[in-house]
């Protein structure tokens, strides 16, 4: 080997150590960046034996990061259903909670009892009167609390919107700087590892499909097949409402003009916070407020009043059923089902003929005429019609209510059959069920998405050790070419001197 062809060598030598060191430091320096990935030289040797740097190369795992895509989408669905049913129980409480709709209807049928030993008892009157009234307030509290759990789901899919909106931007200036640096040779490194981070926060809200596509071009598609991106970002659609009541529905979440969930949607996505948001909002609370609704309406119909004098035709025993104890604003006769007042449990309240506070008599849970307390007709209503002290009969009736079986809609999931005992304890229990089951699966989801981001982070991550002893080679190639380059100039030196 020729001096000069040492030198060279040499000279190149220190050139692609520089460079390598460049990207070592680069390294250590995103070593608490958990979406950067390992920056390394993809070095050739040229003909001469010296060393050259071809382009910048990253650690990589494709496999590995497609499991972190889905892992995401999945832990993001059930974490904000385990919230949203934890808020809910935050506000009614569980079975045994005593302001639960369970407790507070064990509560009501005790007070009934009572009623029933001293019916001449005013202050027995009263207390039952207050059990109901403390009925009616959990059913409401209850109600109240599922429409603002629809309430801030919507208002997170507004954020989920606008989010993804400005990711969807973000990664098309991204990926087009991917292709066109690929195109050229150029280092894309950092941008290839924001482009994945974008597609990690994505994947949070909507599960996705990462597919690539030559020249390092990315097409996104939600798990459903929706596109989300190709080449351009794809709109993201969502109005809110201001409002939520049992009778208002939400509005529909789109994805490059398709409807991502609901029975009209063609292609319905499955994982992500957005699906999780939408069937917490559109079917769970829906489900819950139906169950809450079907109680209210037990109550109102086992509380109902019937014509007592002149007595109905036998053919007719309940021709004319009017609401007692319980009612709602603008309720006279009592409805068909609970599906004829959608949301009764918010309105559900009890009447005022029996009301004190506002000047009503307790004693007409024990007589009767109720809901005709400033109506001429009320006489019809009255069960006790000799006004008797003792009298029972009625009292006795509205107990035996409690342990009679009645027949719910099963479609709403807490069963089909039932008293007003079961039924309420099976709906917190369903509520209950749903509650743990999405908390459970968020723990186990977000343990499964620690491992796989520590996998990742271990194959494709910066190591602080591995770094350091990189850069101590890297210094001692630096120091053996310096030496070469120092020798052949000491070289040449004598070289020159002798001639």
């Amino acid at each position: 080997m020729s001096l000069l062809s040492a030198f060279s060598n040499a000279r190149a030598s220190l050139a692609s150590v520089s460079a390598q060191s460049a990207l070592v430091s680069r390294n250590i320096s995103n070593v608490d960046n958990p979406s950067a990935t390992r920056k390394y030289a993809s070095l050739s040797t040229s003909r001469q034996g010296g060393i050259q740097i071809l382009s910048v190369a990253q650690s990589r795992d494709q496999a590995l990061f497609r499991s972190l895509v889905t892992s995401t989408a999945t832990v993001g669905a059930v974490e904000v259903t385990a919230n949203g049913l934890n808020r809910v129980r935050e506000v009614i409480g569980d079975v045994d909670a005593p302001d639960s709709p369970a407790a507070s209807l064990v509560g009501l049928q005790n007070a009934l009892s009572q009623l029933a030993v001293t019916p001449e008892s005013p202050s027995s009157a009263e207390a039952a009167v207050s059990a109901a009234k403390d009925m009616a307030g959990s059913l409401n509290r209850a109600s109240s609390a599922v429409q603002d759990m629809r309430q801030d789901a919507d208002a997170q899919l507004t954020q989920a919107a606008a989010a993804m909106t400005r990711l969807l931007s973000e990664l098309e200036t991204v990926n087009k700087r991917v292709t066109v640096g690929t195109a050229t040779n150029a280092d894309i490194t950092d941008f290839v590892d924001r482009r994945d981070q974008i597609v990690s926060e994505l994947s949070g809200y909507v599960g996705l499909n990462v597919q690539m596509r030559a020249g390092n071009d990315l097409v996104l598609t939600t798990d459903s097949g929706i596109t989300l991106f190709e080449t351009t970002a794809r709109p993201v659609e969502f109005k809110p409402t201001p409002a939520y009541s049992a009778t208002v529905s939400g509005g529909a979440f789109k994805i490059d003009g398709v409807s991502v969930f609901g029975p009209s949607a063609p292609m319905p996505i499955k994982s992500g916070s957005v699906f999780g948001l939408l069937q917490l909002r559109d079917e769970t609370a829906i489900l819950f407020q139906g169950q809450l609704d079907a109680l209210a309406y037990a109550l109102v119909d086992s509380f109902a009043e019937t014509e007592q004098n002149p007595a109905p035709p036998p053919a007719a025993p309940d021709t004319n059923r009017y609401a007692g104890l319980f009612t709602a604003k603008g309720m006279t006769t009592v409805p068909g089902s609970s599906a004829a007042i959608v949301g009764l449990a918010g309105l559900i309240q009890v009447a005022v003929g029996v009301d004190n506070t506002v000047g009503g008599d307790p004693m007409r849970l024990r007589d009767g005429g109720i809901s005709h307390a400033d109506q001429a007709d009320e006489a019809r209503f009255v069960y006790n019609l000799k006004d008797a002290g003792g009298f029972t009969s009625r009292i006795n009736e509205l107990v035996a209510n409690f342990s009679t079986s009645r027949s719910f809609d099963v479609t709403l999931g807490a069963g089909g059959t039932g008293t007003l005992g079961d039924y309420a304890a099976a709906s917190m229990g369903w509520l209950e069920s749903r509650r743990s089951e999405a908390t459970a699966d968020a723990d186990y989801g977000k343990v499964l998405l620690g491992q796989t981001r520590e996998t990742l982070s271990n194959r494709t991550g910066v190591n602080l050790d591995e770094e350091m002893t990189r850069l101590l080679d890297l210094e001692r190639s630096y120091q053996a070419s310096s030496k070469l380059i120092s020798t052949v100039g000491q070289m040449i030196d004598a070289l020159l001197a002798i001639a």
